[in-house]
């Protein structure tokens, strides 16, 4: 499991002042603990968010105290692209937590070098289970995918205990065939007019 420490810190200490230590000020919370309040050295928290997904539990150190969490919202600078702000959630142990797990694809889909088009059609997906039985992805294998062929939520080998929270005959990732182009419109609409023939030298025009 990843590890981190942070510090306690005081509300009175204020966020800019923290983050000119560079320090990113950060609250844990859950259904059966009071928010804790911390602060997490900037080198720290850009190392961590190298190594985790949002599925990811981390254990946090703060002094004594260890507390398993998973991220549950980031604020970042748009302009400097900065952290600013963390919000942890601690689960109650032992109680299912709905949590969006991302999935990850691995292998190359036959479908693929037929001169299909892979398309992934959900990049999580949502699941309850025990917050240790998380895992931080799904591996989902598209080395077997076929042209025109899809895995559905029912193909993926879900990890014990992991329940998706999606219909099972819902498609994750499908092969599809080529875009082919519009089928020409029926000939006589498609036909070009004939243009009218030019009058020669010196003919007079015909009289209706």
């Amino acid at each position: 499991m990843i590890t981190v420490r942070a510090k306690p810190r005081s509300l009175k200490e204020k966020a800019r002042a923290l983050r000119r230590q560079g320090l990113i000020p950060a609250v844990l919370y859950g259904a059966h603990l009071d928010p804790v309040h911390v602060a997490l050295a900037e080198k720290d928290v850009r190392t961590l968010f190298g190594q985790i997904t949002r599925s990811t539990m981390v254990e946090l150190h703060v002094d004594s105290e260890v507390y398993r969490v998973f991220v549950k919202d980031v604020q970042v600078d748009p302009i400097t692209l900065k952290f600013l702000h963390l919000d942890f959630y601690v689960p109650e142990p032992g109680r299912p937590l709905e949590i969006a797990i991302p999935v990850k694809l691995v292998g190359e889909a036959p479908g693929v070098k037929a001169g299909g088009v892979l398309e992934l059609l959900h990049t999580e997906i949502p699941v309850e289970a025990p917050p240790e039985k998380i895992p931080p992805y799904l591996t989902v294998d598209i080395s077997k995918l076929g042209l025109d062929e899809a895995i559905l939520v029912r193909d993926i080998p879900w990890p014990e205990g992991v329940k998706p929270l999606l219909p099972p005959e819902d498609a994750v990732v499908v092969v599809v065939p080529p875009k082919v182009e519009a089928a020409l419109a029926p000939a006589e609409a498609a036909a070009p007019t004939a243009p009218a023939p030019e009058p020669k030298p010196g003919a007079k025009p015909e009289k209706g």
